[in-house]
Formats: C-alpha cells, sequence, structure tokens
C-alpha cells in the first residue's frame, strides 16, 4: 500500500528546496510590454512541478495580468522563464497599485509502492504596479515619511503615491521588529514607551531589495 503526506509551507524566501526566484520584489512599470523573471531549479536530481498566480491586495486571482506559463516542469539544473503580461488598461494613473506573485512548486517523484512524505512549497512576492511618472519619486521616498509623537503612539505617515517598505525602524537606538509597509498616502502606528523625544533612524528597501540611505530625524512628543 502506498501512502503519500502532502505538506503545504507558505514561505517569503526567493530560494528553497531547489527553486530559486530571481527577486524579492517585482515592480511592473506602466511603459513595459512585459516582466520577465527566472524561476530555476537549483537540484541535480529533482523535477519540479511549478505552479505561479497573480492575486490582488485582497488575495483574490486578477484578470489584470497574465503569467506565462502558468505551471510547468523544471527539469533537474534548469532555467525556466516567466513572462508577466499586462492586460488591463485600467490601471490607476495616480499611485502606485499592490499585487502578490504567487510561486507553488512540488517535487516530482516515482514512489510508486513508497510511502512518501510530499513538500508543497508557497513564496509570495510583491509585485507593483507603477505609473511611469513615479519613477523618480520612488527613488526618494522613503526620505519623505513623516513623524510625529503623541504620548505613547509613534505615527508613521506617508505623503507620496507610492508604496515603501521599511528595511529597519530604530527609535531612540531601539529596533522596532517587523515595520512593515506603508501604502500611498497611508499611515501606520506604533505604541511605544512614552517619552519627551525621539532620535528616529530608518531606511527603506529599493526596487532591487536593496537599502536606501539611512535617514534621521528628532521629534518631539506633543503631549497635548
Amino acid at each position: 500500500m502506498k501512502i503519500s503526506l502532502i505538506i503545504l509551507l507558505f514561505i517569503s524566501f526567493n530560494s528553497v528546496a531547489g527553486i530559486t526566484v530571481s527577486g524579492t520584489r517585482f515592480i511592473y512599470s506602466e511603459n513595459d510590454n512585459e516582466l520577465s523573471l527566472s524561476i530555476d531549479n537549483l537540484s541535480s536530481e529533482t523535477l519540479y512541478l511549478v505552479q505561479s498566480w497573480i492575486e490582488d491586495d485582497k488575495n483574490v486571482k486578477t484578470t489584470q495580468f497574465i503569467l506565462t506559463p502558468p505551471l510547468f516542469k523544471s527539469y533537474p539544473n534548469s532555467k525556466n522563464k516567466v513572462r508577466i503580461i499586462k492586460l488591463s488598461q485600467q490601471l490607476p494613473q495616480d499611485k502606485e497599485m499592490l499585487f502578490w506573485l504567487h510561486v507553488k512548486s512540488l517535487p516530482a517523484y516515482d514512489d510508486i509502492g513508497q510511502n512518501n512524505l510530499h513538500i508543497i512549497v508557497k513564496s509570495s512576492f510583491k509585485l507593483i504596479y507603477r505609473p511611469s511618472h513615479l519613477n523618480e519619486i520612488a527613488v526618494n521616498a522613503a526620505e519623505k515619511i513623516l513623524f510625529s509623537l503623541k504620548g505613547n503612539q509613534l505615527t508613521a505617515y506617508n505623503p507620496t503615491a507610492v508604496y515603501i517598505t521599511f528595511r529597519d525602524l530604530y527609535i531612540n537606538q531601539q529596533e522596532i521588529m517587523t515595520p512593515g509597509m506603508l501604502s500611498p498616502f497611508s499611515q501606520k502606528n506604533w505604541t511605544i514607551e512614552n517619552q519627551p523625544k525621539a532620535i528616529l533612524s530608518w531606511s527603506a528597501l529599493n526596487d532591487y531589495g536593496g537599502k536606501t540611505p539611512e535617514q534621521t530625524q528628532t521629534i518631539i512628543n506633543d503631549m497635548t
């Protein structure tokens, strides 16, 4: 008797279990005809079935982009090209829009008559659609973040039309863990220790997953 146990893992890394994706986040500029990425098999022995799809920020599969091929076999030591093509002309012009690229891989085994553990790995990557006039704004967006401190509430406001993902955020040399992302024209709050003033330092992720120049600011607590 054959018994197969399938486990689905959700991760955010760009390389796992032999399958690697060429990036940690992707920017689709308005003027791009398509966006290409590489999904490669680093294993010398294992064949993988790889499935990819795109969802909007509400976790609903979108028809605004097509991904081809959506399903393929990735042979050992092979490089595979996947293309993302924009279908919709109704995407916003006044701000960026967030989507999620999902990549799921399953090792393919000839396991007839054997008991096996199958691990399906699902990775998720930010896919950001950017109107062309926002390219320059995105470069220096982290510098534009507005911070305020009132009582024990630290607030960060993003006055720009682009997404800003913090790489790190420190207040009085104490790191705020997983500070997250600021959507266009949005704010985020953190509860911190009440103090009369705060020295902040922060950086963000650039389009290539690297670190932007560190910014610093001293803010006074508005206790009123």
